[in-house]
């Protein structure tokens, strides 16, 4: 009789001991990590590389000579150039070399009073070098300005109706423009520019001829 009550007041303090612990206790499962994609900013494009284009060309040319009262010749009209370079980002300026060839011609005819002579001007196969340096203004504008050297050919036509002729001289001068340009996609962007180059003294009129060009360029480039 005392075993068994001996037996049951241990069952009971066992029993009492479990449940003051809080009972049997329930095994912690630890989950695993989860990996989570974090979107990076796409980073800004850079001006740094090559690029290859084209524009439409807007000329207004001037030949003055001396003792003549104003324009002796204004050759205009409209054209088309090709265009490539290269430019190089650091930060926000940009530093470019570039060349252009203008596949037209400005022409026009002779102011004043010539004689019964139908008498024409036309400046043709302008090329141009030139360096540019530009300031980004954000991810997709430049504003920049430009200095260059300039080639042309300027003719002189003549006619009386019976006989025909003509003479070329090479004329050379500096370049200065300014102009934006915008960037669409990675890829393509347009620009508008101006352009003014001075010539200077025509070859071989010892100072009596002068001429000058003004251009405006409207046009889109694929860089790459």
């Amino acid at each position: 009789m005392i075993k068994r009550f001996a037996a049951l007041a241990t069952s009971v303090a066992l029993t009492a001991t479990a449940a003051s612990a809080g009972g049997p206790v329930t095994p912690v499962m630890e989950a695993e990590p989860v990996a989570v994609a974090v979107a990076l900013p796409a980073a800004a494009p850079s001006w740094t590389g090559g690029y290859l284009g084209g524009n439409l060309s807007f000329g207004d040319g001037e030949v003055t000579a001396e003792g003549f009262d104003g324009a002796l010749a204004e050759p205009d009209g409209a054209s088309a150039a090709i265009r490539g370079g290269y430019d190089w980002q650091f930060g926000q300026f940009v530093l470019g070399l570039g060349a252009e060839y203008n596949v037209g011609k400005y022409k026009s005819g002779l102011n004043g009073d010539l004689g019964g002579l139908d008498i024409g001007v036309e400046m043709k196969n302008t090329a141009t070098v030139f360096g540019r340096v530009g300031y980004a203004v954000n991810d997709q504008f430049l504003a920049y300005g430009l200095l260059g050297h300039t080639r042309t050919k300027g003719n002189v036509f003549a006619t009386d109706g019976e006989s025909f002729f003509t003479e070329g001289r090479t004329l050379k001068g500096t370049t200065f423009g300014l102009g934006g340009e915008y960037r669409f996609t990675p890829r393509v962007s347009g620009y508008a520019e101006y352009n003014h180059t001075d010539f200077g003294s025509v070859p071989d009129t010892d100072g009596e001829l002068k001429a000058k060009l003004g251009q405006i360029k409207l046009g889109a480039n694929f860089r790459f």
